[in-house]
């Protein structure tokens, strides 16, 4: 039988008068008792103002006046204190008095009492401290709770003058010692509460939480939740205990109905009716990087497309010129020779013929370079890159229906219904810690629901522009580029030359001409003569002469060295005569400065970023498949986990309730437990670090034993308690178990935690003070009423909430009827103590209605009535809410669970499922053995 959910009542509030709650235990500073360092404490405290309240302790607890050991407190106490305390719970009233006078106390009592205000006051102010510290119970220091109480046992010996009843004495040692009230409610972090009187009267707002908005004013509303990593609170709520009978309701699946008319399916006589379902899901996704890149380059086109066409046409029309005319320089060595050059001149036409066909050819020529130069442009600027992915996932189901009988077929397909039977169980008074959770699945679904580790491959630069020398092997590197183009350099020089010139006769002139030609891609700037002369005369010079007879540069052999600018020349270069006379030889090296042209530039640049682009293209595609491929499958698996069988979802929402509160009332988020070492030496292996393990364990059995968890109480509340950007996802989660769906989308969740009977004490002092095990730090042994048995918590696991009775059952056929069996060697329905005993009415009315387990079988008390064939009011005749079922013994062992609360109820829960309706099935019956056919 599965839980479904729990309700509860409060028990009616009783307010204590001021005599009651003063005489609650031991008060570590009652009237009287009070130092004026406390006075100052407790103004502190009323104020909320917790740090300079926990400077001044810090002082008080390192300084002389704390109480750090027993013999801070003199020979006398330390002698009384260890002789009672090892006596504890056995102590007697003389061995008591005995234990004091030989201790000789009597003098701190005689008098004013001065000095045992001092030691009584040290050691309450150090106990406060260090319970404000919460470190009260730490294994080095002394019991400061179990001193006080000695304390205070010898105090009231002293003014009762040794005559306390031995019942008081022993009281002493187990009665709590309750501490200021105002220091268990401080809240470090609020802030002191002395200014804010009236503080609703402030302009500003109190709280930002619930500022009304004024909306989106632009188009661009996006939800986004903030998935930035934040510190966590260190701020702690404030649970609080109540008394409650707790009342369980329960529910178990009694069979499954048809619900309404899903659809019909109808096939008529002699027909064969086929019915194909396909399902087509398809992603088209279209990329194109066009328009980046030619917004770039058309900008770059209206500035240098007339420059590049200029330059294109002025190449051309040079080199038809030097087809068409012209000069030959030549020069006769030798004995014979006349030491002249002889220049010719060559032409094919006539000179009026000649000029009209030059111009006809130089207006043809220079219509085709404008036409190619343009053309060569536009292919280094257009780019475009187009990416069409196309993804289906096709599922197809056919049915097939073939009607060869006599009659019209008609198929009724049904929702399915879920009927269970609900029952109210009282399992007694119970101490409870009610809270509120938010978005409990939150932590469950970020676990499990595992995210795309890969990052989308972005573009590291926005366009061609963006590579640069600097960045241009990094980026290469980057994006997995195999082959790339080599960098141009900026600056570029090359030497024409040398030029050596041997002349035989001085006294004549020479002339000779040279050609050259610019490195592609650059333009030159500058020019760099060095002249070297041999056998020089009063008469001799040489001149370099550069151009083409319109814009020439003059270089003379005054000086050794000449340098000119030159005006950004392009492509092949001839026109470079030189002149000299007189000289026997000339040597002459000349070197030509070049830098690259921007356009030339550009090229570089997009052919690399054309590189870069395709390799990012390539990256997003696969990056987009793995990532589908990926989300494919987790959608695959989270179906599957939020379908799992009921009884698993409920322990996953009791584990992940259970993890919240425990963070809720510990304040705490498991951080700290780490006791398992991931590797260690000398292998590596996992192995433990002993000293942790022994800490955490205190920790991890107290909130495993101190609360009833598998008697948790919960209730979800609906999506719109959690955060408005989850709203979407919390809804798209899928379950068929209806309780789970809710478990996922919920907003909120009500909780209600039972403390186990018998641990009120310990929580409550948890609470208060926030030290495990009442203070005492260790768990308590199997001797102690708070030892948790593991048979107990392994039987708590598995649902066994019953308590086992004394006496045995036979169930053997009686005279009483199939309902009732015989309780015998059993007592418990009968009073002896009363005068004159009688039946014990409580007890029998106590066990009406509950639940009553024979050989695993549950069933239901309606009456108890003694068997007065039996003497000694020792038999019993209980009768059952059915006939009995079970086996037959007369010694069979018995137990008896929750209080039946009311009448049992039924009630439907619709499912996803569907049933075709056919009169030769029914739907399953609980048990399925008792199926029948419905009629």
């Amino acid at each position: 039988m599965s839980e479904l959910l729990r309700l509860f009542t409060t028990r009616n509030v009783e307010i204590l008068s001021k005599a009651r709650i003063v005489s609650f235990g031991i008060h570590t500073h009652p009237d009287g008792y009070c130092s004026q360092r406390f006075s100052k404490w407790l103004s502190l405290c009323k104020t909320n103002n917790v740090k300079l309240l926990k400077d001044e302790m810090k002082r008080f607890l390192l300084g002389k006046e704390s109480i750090k050991s027993i013999d801070d407190l003199g020979p006398h106490w330390a002698s009384t204190i260890a002789s009672l305390l090892s006596r504890g719970a056995g102590i007697d009233k003389e061995y008591c008095y005995n234990a004091i006078n030989e201790s000789r106390l009597a003098d701190l009592f005689r008098k004013d009492r001065s000095d045992y205000f001092t030691e009584r006051t040290a050691i309450a102010d150090t106990a406060l401290a260090l319970a404000t510290y919460k470190q009260l119970g730490r294994k080095e220091n002394i019991d400061y709770l179990s001193i006080l109480r000695v304390m205070t046992l010898v105090e009231r010996c002293f003014n009762y003058k040794m005559d306390l009843p031995e019942k008081s004495i022993l009281s002493h040692f187990t009665c709590p010692v309750v501490l200021p009230e105002c220091f268990t409610k401080l809240d470090e972090y609020n802030p002191p509460n002395e200014n804010k009187v009236f503080s609703f009267l402030d302009d500003k707002p109190a709280s930002d939480s619930f500022q009304s908005s004024g909306g989106c004013t632009s188009t661009d509303c996006v939800c986004v939740v903030d998935d930035k990593c934040i510190p966590q609170s260190k701020c702690c709520a404030k649970p609080r205990m109540d008394i409650i009978d707790l009342l369980v309701v329960k529910e178990e699946t009694t069979r499954y109905q048809a619900g309404d008319l899903s659809y019909i399916k109808n096939v008529m006589e002699g027909e064969e009716l086929s019915t194909e379902h396909r399902r087509l899901e398809r992603t088209e996704e279209l990329i194109e990087t066009e328009e980046e890149i030619r917004q770039f380059e058309e900008r770059y086109l209206q500035t240098e497309e007339k420059a590049s066409v200029q330059k294109e046409t002025e190449n051309v029309v040079k080199n038809d010129s030097s087809l068409t005319a012209g000069v030959t320089a030549n020069y006769t060595h030798g004995k014979e020779a006349t030491g002249k050059f002889n220049i010719t001149g060559n032409t094919s036409f006539t000179s009026s013929k000649s000029k009209a066909q030059t111009n006809k050819e130089v207006l043809n020529s220079s219509k085709d370079i404008v036409d190619r130069a343009i053309k060569q442009v536009e292919e280094k600027v257009r780019k475009l890159t187009s990416t069409r992915r196309v993804f289906e996932t096709e599922e197809t189901n056919r049915h097939t229906f073939d009607n060869k009988g006599k009659h019209n077929m008609s198929g009724q397909y049904l929702f399915v219904n879920k009927v269970s039977r609900a029952q109210v169980y009282n399992y007694g008074r119970k101490a409870v810690i009610e809270l509120v959770l938010p978005e409990p699945a939150s932590l469950y679904k970020a676990l499990l629901g595992k995210r795309f580790q890969a990052k989308e491959p972005t573009l590291a630069i926005k366009g061609p522009k963006g590579v640069t020398r600097e960045n241009y092997i990094d980026l290469v590197n980057t994006y997995n580029i195999d082959k790339y183009d080599v960098i141009p350099d900026e600056k570029l020089e090359f030497a024409v030359g040398p030029i050596q010139l041997e002349y035989t006769d001085d006294g004549k002139e020479y002339v000779e001409v040279w050609n050259f030609t610019i490195p592609e891609m650059y333009r030159a700037v500058s020019m760099h003569f060095n002249f070297h002369y041999g056998n020089r005369s009063n008469d001799e010079y040489a001149s370099f002469v550069f151009g083409d007879g319109t814009n020439e540069i003059y270089f003379a052999s005054d000086t050794s060295k000449e340098s000119a600018t030159l005006p950004g020349l392009v492509g092949e270069q001839t026109a470079f005569r030189s002149k000299s006379n007189n000289f026997r030889n000339v040597h002459t090296k000349i070197l030509v400065q070049c830098e690259l042209m921007p356009e030339a530039l550009y090229k570089w640049q997009l052919s690399i970023f054309s590189k870069i682009t395709e390799d990012h293209e390539k990256a997003l595609s696969l990056f987009r498949k793995e990532k589908q491929e990926f989300e494919a499958k987790e959608e695959e698996q989270k179906r599957k986990r939020n379908n799992q069988n009921p009884f698993i979802n409920r322990e996953i929402e009791r584990t992940e309730l259970k993890r919240m509160a425990i963070s809720y009332i510990s304040c705490q988020f498991f951080d700290q437990f780490s006791s398992m070492k991931n590797m260690v030496e000398p292998c590596g292996y996992p192995e433990m670090n002993l000293r942790e393990v022994e800490e955490e364990g205190k920790f991890i059995q107290f909130f495993e034993q101190a609360f009833s968890w598998n008697l948790m109480t919960y209730i979800f509340y609906p999506y719109f308690w959690g955060k408005k950007c989850t709203w979407g996802d919390k809804l798209n989660d899928e379950a068929t178990d209806l309780i789970f769906k809710k478990f996922l989308e919920a907003g909120s969740c009500r909780v209600l935690v039972p403390i186990r009977d018998g641990f009120d004490d310990y929580v409550s002092y948890f609470l208060t003070y926030g030290e495990i095990w009442g203070g005492q730090g260790d768990p308590p042994l199997s001797s102690d009423p708070h030892y948790v048995s593991l048979a107990q918590e392994l039987k708590e696991q598995k649902q066994n909430y019953y308590a086992d009775r004394d006496g045995e059952l036979d169930t053997t056929p009686n005279a009483f009827g199939a309902k009732s069996v015989i309780l015998n060697d059993s007592d418990h329905y009968w009073d002896f103590n009363a005068s004159p005993d009688a039946l014990n009415q409580a007890n029998i009315d106590a066990d009406i209605d509950r639940e009553i387990i024979i050989d695993c079988k549950v069933y239901r008390i309606t009456n108890i009535q003694e068997n007065t064939s039996v003497a000694q009011h020792r038999s019993w005749i209980i009768s059952l809410d059915r006939d009995y079922a079970g086996i037959i013994g007369t010694d069979l062992k018995w137990s008896t669970g929750a209080v039946y609360v009311g009448a049992p109820w039924e009630y439907v829960t619709p499912t996803t499922l569907v049933f075709l309706r056919d009169e030769s099935k029914c739907l399953p019956n609980y048990p399925l053995e008792e199926c029948k056919e419905n009629t």
